[in-house]
């Protein structure tokens, strides 16, 4: 990640990415979080589990073939195509690069939607878009888990691009203090949220618990307590729009993700129902590209 102010340290944490901290510190979150994130499997192909979804079956994520929104690297032909792979375009490693680019520019057009925010009366602010990141760099980041290296070198190179967000997001807020001391700040809230997230979704979590996760890293703004009743229905509500979410990517298929062609669904409105179905680990299901 570029830094605009502070010295940059890299670690490496359990779940694979590689950290960057800075030698700055702040208050500016009053909740203390984790700087781990497990590497979790959420269950086996055996396993049961009875979990809220929309009344439709979740579908995959990717573009179709056809659709105006797919990117494609241009044919390794002509002066142009053999100039570009003597520069190295055509290399996995370029490719991988340029697909963790337009997933994050996916990730990102989900989180800036207006809709997104009506949908779960929230506040469309720095805060909730922040964690509406976040949630959706962790949905794509346990997706990718399942891809081995290549899942492995799109998910550092996303986590590097969505901290260079963050960045320029922060200095669009106009702070006036130093980038540094938020960047370690919001760093530890990613690894405090996605240790929070893994932990929620194992078959062995009890009930709410991804519902409370959420209104911790979401929608609160103190330690308050998670509210009951009518109150708590929009934390609900996003709670079953993450496990349709969740769905969706495990059937979407490897080369979509790694090339970053998908689409998170617009479909907010996730009715409550209950189904028991095969809880395969994210990512182990694929599927056939459908329609954008």
């Amino acid at each position: 990640m570029l830094g605009i102010v502070g010295r940059i340290v890299r670690r490496q944490n359990p779940a694979g990415l590689t950290r960057v901290t800075r030698t700055a510190g702040s208050s500016f979150f009053s909740r203390s979080v984790s700087y781990a994130a497990e590497d979790v499997t959420l269950a086996s192909s055996t396993e049961k589990e009875n979990i809220a979804i929309s009344a439709t079956k979740p579908k995959p994520l990717s573009l179709n073939p056809n659709s105006p929104l797919r990117v494609t690297d241009p044919p390794p032909t002509g002066f142009s195509g053999v100039a570009l792979k003597l520069l190295g375009f055509y290399t996995r490693e370029s490719q991988l690069i340029r697909g963790s680019k337009i997933l994050y520019t996916r990730i990102s057009a989900q989180a800036d939607q207006p809709e997104l925010y009506a949908s779960f009366a929230l506040e469309k602010n720095f805060r909730t878009t922040h964690a509406m990141l976040l949630l959706h760099m962790w949905l794509t980041l346990v997706r990718l888990r399942a891809e081995g290296k290549d899942g492995s070198k799109v998910g550092q190179s996303l986590y590097e691009i969505f901290n260079h967000d963050l960045e320029k997001r922060v200095v669009g807020e106009g702070v006036k203090m130093l980038i540094s001391k938020w960047m370690k700040e919001l760093e530890k809230n990613f690894y405090g949220a996605v240790e929070a997230y893994d932990a929620a979704m194992q078959p062995t979590a009890v009930k709410d618990a991804l519902a409370r996760a959420l209104w911790r890293n979401v929608f609160a703004e103190d330690d308050s307590l998670m509210p009951t009743g009518a109150a708590a229905a929009p934390v609900k509500s996003l709670a079953r729009y993450v496990r349709r979410e969740a769905a969706c990517l495990a059937l979407t298929d490897s080369e979509s993700l790694l090339s970053g062609n998908i689409l998170f669904s617009h479909d907010f409105d996730v009715t409550q129902g209950t189904r028991e179905t095969d809880s395969t680990s994210l990512g182990q299901a694929t599927s056939e590209p459908v329609p954008a």
